[in-house]
């Protein structure tokens, strides 16, 4: 065992003593370490840790934004016209002038409208009449009139049918009066061709030299245009010698001739007037079938007639008048309105935009005079149909211009019920407030 010196020091420690040293020292050592980590850690996780803001939480909107170009234009447009034709004397407005509804905007004057009325009165007058005239019912003098018509045509149907005893006697009398005529005009025939070739005959009877310029062989009778006119030249060429025996043979054979001509005419015309009156009694004594109902047609057409003019106008013909009297009158009042209102006015309020005519032009009522555009702005918009179902009329809507420094205010008006299914979109329109 070593021992020390008390109170004197010693450079000799003993091996234990310094191994208790140098673990002493270690576990200072590993002591301070440990605090260091544990007082690094906790430096770092403050510094990590996070800053949480609390807040009170309350009811509030939700805002959705849906950004579609549109189509800007005015909420109402109306083109103005004249209310009758006429030549325009004054405007009173001009582009850019903001009227109210029934400012004077023009005014014209017009030179046809009272002549079309006088016009119209006039036709007011006709339509009146015929309505007085079918209220008085049929005249007399027509229905007398159309009963003397039919009373005739039933009295020749009847004829027809059943012949007097009279009628067949004088039809009898002049058929036998034609047959007659015609037996003795084919005696004149036979006579006076007799009479012709004894002429002819004795015109042929000359000594040589001597002849008339008549055919002698193979005569044609009646002598024919060109053998006549030869006799005539010879009778000119002595002078119109009539007296001489060559001139009366020669005026012989005209004479004749004509006289034959004169009965083969003659007897012509009465085989005609035989024929007819051949014709008129066999229709009296048996008329047609065709005849018959020719007849009775005309009855009927006659018994029509008459009924016509008997009740001549319907309950639908009075109506019919009644309604021309009304439209005349309806139109004389429309008309009588329009000569009043030569002043043309504005339908609302609004801005002039357009000015489309000058003072002193002719007008009609189809002529347009301005366009005046309603204040406001509304927008056509066209939506996807997946957006629209997310709106509702009355949801608040920002409208922005390029020329605005600002949006406006507006809202949506309207929806169309029904989209296009091909394009999938859906119309919307849009006020500003």
């Amino acid at each position: 065992m070593e021992a020390s010196v008390a109170g004197a020091p010693s450079m000799y420690r003993s091996p234990l003593a310094i191994a208790s040293a140098i673990g002493a020292c270690v576990g200072l050592l590993i002591s301070a370490m440990l605090g260091v980590r544990q007082l690094a850690s906790e430096q770092a996780e403050a510094a990590f840790q996070p800053t949480v803001a609390v807040v009170t939480l309350a009811p509030g909107t939700i805002r959705s934004e849906l950004v579609y170009a549109g189509v800007v234009q005015a909420p109402q447009q109306a083109t103005i016209t004249s209310l009758s034709a006429g030549t325009l004397t004054s405007m009173a407005a001009s582009v850019g002038d903001t009227v109210r509804s029934g400012d004077r905007l023009a005014s014209i004057t017009t030179e046809a409208l009272p002549a079309q009325l006088r016009q119209a009165q006039a036709d007011l007058i006709a339509a009146e009449s015929r309505r007085a005239l079918l209220g008085a019912g049929a005249r007399s003098t027509d229905v007398d009139s159309a009963r003397a018509v039919l009373t005739a045509a039933e009295a020749k149907l009847a004829q027809l049918l059943q012949p007097s005893a009279t009628d067949v006697a004088t039809a009898r009398s002049a058929l036998a009066t034609a047959q007659s005529s015609l037996a003795a005009n084919e005696v004149a025939i036979e006579t006076n061709r007799a009479l012709l070739l004894g002429a002819i005959g004795n015109a042929c009877n000359l000594p040589p030299g001597q002849g008339i310029p008549v055919p002698c062989n193979g005569t044609e009778i009646p002598l024919p245009t060109a053998a006549t006119d030869a006799i005539a030249g010879f009778l000119q060429s002595r002078s119109g010698d009539t007296r001489s025996d060559l001139g009366q043979r020669a005026v012989a054979v005209l004479q004749t001739n004509g006289n034959y001509r004169s009965a083969l005419a003659g007897a012509e015309a009465a085989k005609q007037g035989a024929t007819s009156a051949s014709v008129k009694l066999d229709a009296l004594l048996n008329p047609s079938a065709s005849d018959v109902a020719a007849q009775r047609a005309q009855v009927q057409i006659a018994r029509d007639s008459l009924e016509n003019k008997a009740n001549p106008y319907t309950d639908a013909d009075i109506q019919a008048a009644n309604a021309t009297v009304a439209r005349a009158a309806a139109q004389i009042a429309q008309m009588e309105a329009t000569l009043a209102r030569t002043s043309i006015t504005a339908p609302f309020d609004g801005v002039v935009a357009q000015r489309l005519i000058e003072p002193g032009a002719n007008v009609t009522t189809s002529t347009p005079l301005f366009v005046l555009m309603a204040k406001g702005v509304q927008v056509h918009v066209t939506l996807r149909d997946t957006d629209a179902a997310s709106i509702k009329p009355g949801v608040a809507v920002e409208v922005r211009t390029p020329d605005a420094a600002t949006p406006l205010s507006a809202r949506v008006l309207t929806i169309a019920p029904i989209g296009d299914p091909r394009a999938h979109t859906v119309e919307v329109q849009i006020k500003a407030d």
